[in-house]
């Protein structure tokens, strides 16, 4: 399967495309099959290339001469690298970047025709000796029809036996293993059957999600990450503001050495800590009130008599009020507070001991210390 490069006065295409596969039905002697080459064939071929060119840095196809690439004992100078890949309505067609050394080759008339190559491997086995291609390996400028010698499927018209188990000289079984298992690893996170063809797992991949949309979500997900961190940092904030502000309402009953208790209390459990708070507060009072039991229910007892020139005195109903001595109310008041005090402290152990809510633990000192 050769196609000319030229025309009959040798100048190249202007726009650098030329015809590199015919549709039709072409025999391979060596090896002893029909290559079938027709749109679903170069439809595969071009959706390949297309894919591979994506990759980072990629160089485009080789076209070489005579096929010297794939025999390791031949150098194997490039005439020319093929740069894009077009099923058209008359076969596959190849846009080609000629080297210097190609461009001279061809132009002088040198080499006429272009010789596609696929291997065997990349082909799908249709029954009956037919095989379709449908990835193009590389391609080569060729005078001669009985180049000998090559692994692959070239259309140079090779002789001998053909060695289908490698893709091309050079190739060792531990890299065809290594193939396999990228490949079959592909097949199952594209969810396809085990013997999906190429031309299904290539047409597969052309509705993978492109890198520009992802490269667009990871952004829109940046954005978002942003903000959830300001939202949670607003929260924080107001958090330590709402717990400040009921430390100073209970400033009178709670001390600075029990502050961050207290603090993490109210984060915690808000509902059951102010509770307790309050709770402790009216045993605090009710101790306090029981000052003025002592002295008949006279509030003023204490104060000065009217026109001395100094105010009434309130009584203190915070947790520290100064008490009372002993010779005026006996022990009531302080043992009120001193209740107050331990079961808070008790409270505090239990909760810190067994990990349980402040509250329970309150429940719990308050049976203790009342019991006493």
């Amino acid at each position: 399967m050769n196609n000319l490069i030229l025309n009959r006065d040798f100048r190249l295409p202007d726009d650098g495309w030329y015809h590199i596969a015919p549709f039709g039905e072409f025999p391979h002697a060596a090896a002893g099959v029909i290559q079938v080459i027709d749109q679903e064939s170069c439809i595969a071929m071009a959706s390949r290339f297309a894919a591979d060119a994506q990759t980072t840095n990629f160089p485009g196809l080789l076209v070489d001469f005579d096929h010297f690439s794939l025999d390791g004992e031949k150098r194997s100078e490039a005439a020319g690298w093929i740069i894009g890949l077009e099923n058209r309505e008359n076969g596959l067609w190849a846009q080609i970047r000629w080297s210097d050394l190609g461009e001279e080759a061809v132009k002088g008339g040198r080499y006429r025709f272009l010789s596609p190559v696929w291997a065997r491997s990349d082909c799908v086995d249709l029954g009956d000796g037919r095989v379709r291609p449908v990835r193009i390996l590389n391609a080569a400028v060729t005078n001669d029809p009985n180049l000998k010698g090559l692994v692959p499927l070239s259309n140079s018209g090779q002789r001998g036996v053909v060695d289908f188990q490698t893709l091309y000289g050079g190739v060792t079984d531990q890299e065809n293993k290594n193939m396999k298992a990228v490949i079959e690893k592909l097949v199952n996170h594209l969810g396809l059957a085990a013997d999906a063809t190429e031309a299904v797992i290539l047409e597969k991949m052309g509705g993978l999600i492109s890198a520009t949309v992802v490269t667009e979500l990871q952004n829109s997900l940046s954005v978002l990450q942003t903000k959830h961190d300001g939202l949670v940092a607003n929260m924080k904030t107001l958090e330590d503001e709402l717990v400040n502000r009921h430390l100073a309402d209970f400033e009178g009953l709670i001390n600075e050495g029990s502050k961050p208790f207290w603090a993490q209390q109210l984060i915690q459990n808000r509902a059951g800590a102010l509770t307790v708070l309050g709770d402790l507060r009216e045993m605090a009072g009710t101790a306090t009130s029981a000052v003025d039991t002592t002295t008949g229910g006279n509030k003023e007892s204490t104060t000065p008599s009217a026109g001395s020139g100094q105010g009434r005195k309130p009584l203190h109903n915070r947790a520290n009020a100064r008490p009372v001595p002993s010779s005026q109310s006996g022990q009531t008041g302080s043992d009120g507070d001193s209740k107050a005090m331990k079961i808070r402290n008790r409270a505090q152990e239990i909760a810190g001991a067994e990990k349980i809510p402040f509250i329970v633990a309150f429940r719990r000192a308050e049976r203790e210390v009342v019991g006493q």
